[in-house]
């Protein structure tokens, strides 16, 4: 039974709230379900999601009792985890309705019904995959809000043994900011994305318009010109490009996109994922007219971001000297350009439509005002981190 107490705590953390065990006669069992299953929260997941099809095709009632794995008896919910025939007897546990939401529910019976201890060895039908994606969207999301890298939770067990998840795979986030009445459909967005890699997707729902999807590393960095990491990055911001032209084309609102390097997702899932989002995070308070966001390129911006206010105020008043410097568009534009070409003056004068000696023009009036000149490898690292800090704060 070791294995049931470790779901068991697994579950509760999740949850956030004790599991209390009960052992009841199998004819309490089948009388609860006799007066409780005829409520529409208490059917099974298989019959809601056959709601649709007709009276005569649906599950006959016997079939139906051994489809439900947890009651909901008003004050209390209660989940069927095994059997003892020779007393007799049906083991629960139980807790209070009002602590779980449906999803934390749904995730549950999906992991007792995956575990062996169940005599009737039920798992979900083909027809629910949507639904089990949902259901580990949902717990993905519960693991981030707790992540740390020294306690992570594995794989919920009807996953972990998915085909999908134990492969090298390339890890994307997506995240839509759309009109109410835009929103983005996922089987739509899942259609896209498969014409686009070419392959079946694997697309877990995250939030209302969130997603995380995986594809083989051979069809996202197949291309690159040289087995070199540095090469499998631009191959993977190549691609993320053209995918993301692809999304924003197709549906209304603003997207943003970020992407893993290659990782096996039953080992790295909950922490590939954190990182994503945290990437995306990051983009978006860092580089506004920004829409593709890859942790390697986030590196300055996540340590700032560790930063307190309190310090990276002081950094901006002491180093800036108080300057309105960054208040002004131009110069704004000028550095983050700069920056982004590796500090190289005439690219970036290429890049700005300007004369070279316009550039410098500009850097020198940066080095009066500030006294760092960014043509200087020391300085151009400490204006880097004040410009970062000044966006990050908004205030000098």
């Amino acid at each position: 039974m070791k294995h049931i107490l470790d779901l068991k705590q697994q579950i509760e953390a999740v949850i956030g709230t004790t599991l209390d065990e009960y052992e009841i006669t199998m004819l309490e069992w089948n009388q609860s379900i006799e007066n409780l299953s005829g409520l529409e929260v208490n059917q099974p997941l298989f019959i809601q999601s056959k709601a649709h099809e007709e009276e005569d095709e649906r599950m006959t009632g016997s079939c139906m009792s051994a489809e439900i794995i947890s009651l909901d008896a008003g004050e209390r919910i209660f989940f069927r985890v095994g059997s003892n025939p020779d007393e007799n007897t049906v083991v629960c546990w139980g807790c209070p309705s009002a602590s779980i939401t449906m999803e934390a529910r749904r995730l549950i019976e999906l992991l007792l019904r995956s575990n062996s201890s169940l005599d009737s060895g039920l798992s979900l039908q083909n027809d629910d995959a949507d639904q089990q994606l949902v259901i580990l969207g949902r717990w993905l999301q519960n693991q981030i809000k707790v992540y740390s890298s020294d306690n992570t939770e594995p794989l919920p067990t009807p996953f972990n043994t998915f085909d999908e998840f134990q492969k090298e795979k390339v890890l994307f986030v997506l995240q839509g900011e759309t009109p109410d009445s835009q929103r983005v459909d996922s089987n739509v967005l899942n259609k896209l994305l498969e014409s686009y890699f070419g392959e079946e997707v694997t697309l877990i729902p995250l939030d209302a318009q969130e997603w995380l999807f995986m594809s083989d590393e051979t069809v996202v960095t197949g291309e690159a010109d040289e087995d070199t990491a540095e090469a499998r990055k631009d191959s993977l911001l190549a691609f993320c490009s053209g995918l993301y032209e692809l999304v924003a084309s197709e549906f209304a609102g603003v997207f943003h996109l970020s992407a893993s390097l290659p990782c096996i997702p039953k080992h790295a899932l909950v922490q590939v994922a954190s990182l994503l989002q945290e990437s995306i995070h990051l983009g978006r308070s860092f580089h506004v007219t920004q829409h593709i966001h890859l942790p390697w390129e986030l590196q300055l911006e996540q340590l700032v971001a560790s930063i307190s206010e309190k310090q990276r105020l002081r950094f901006i008043q002491e180093i800036g000297k108080g300057t309105l410097l960054f208040d002004d568009s131009e110069t704004l534009a000028t550095l983050e350009i700069f920056f982004s070409l590796d500090c190289n003056v005439s690219e970036t004068a290429k890049r700005l439509f300007i004369h070279r000696n316009t550039l410098i023009y500009r850097l020198d009036k940066i080095k009066q005002e500030i006294g760092y000149d960014v043509r200087n490898f020391k300085s151009a690292i400490i204006v880097q981190l004040l410009l970062l800090m000044y966006k990050v704060t908004k205030k000098v």
